[in-house]
């Protein structure tokens, strides 16, 4: 079971470290790194099981994520691109945004779902009418 979810977690997290290295490797040339976010994140909304689920999930973060850097860019301004679309803040990393809010929902089903420390049975044990829970 243990090692069924460890797949699970790594094959859903392949994603994010391609996402990471393709940041590292065309950071410079925006609208391909926004071209291929926005490509992974299509494919993997359209072959999810929650297709309506996860486009939602994913405008939310994306929005939430645009909320936040406007105020790293600028309202603090402890943050700063070198390469800025929209209020100081690069396309892509808002697509970046909306994929992580889809990551966090999918490991969290993942982690939560039949995992021995989450709605294990009790078992009961009577004796003489008594009730002991371990």
């Amino acid at each position: 079971m243990f090692t069924k979810k460890l797949k699970q977690l790594l094959i859903h997290t392949l994603p994010l470290i391609f996402g990471i290295a393709c940041s590292y490797f065309f950071w410079k040339q925006k609208m391909l790194l926004l071209a291929i976010y926005v490509l992974v994140v299509l494919v993997l909304i359209l072959t999810g099981k929650d297709k309506r689920t996860e486009f939602l999930i994913f405008i939310y973060g994306a929005v939430i994520g645009f909320f936040i850097e406007t105020i790293g860019t600028q309202a603090s301004g402890y943050e700063s691109f070198t390469t800025h679309d929209i209020l100081g803040i690069p396309y892509w990393l808002l697509v970046a945004w909306g994929y992580g809010f889809i990551l966090m929902k999918r490991i969290g089903l993942i982690i939560g779902k039949g995992s021995p420390w989450l709605h294990r049975k009790q078992k009961i044990l009577k004796i003489n009418d008594l009730k002991i829970y371990k």
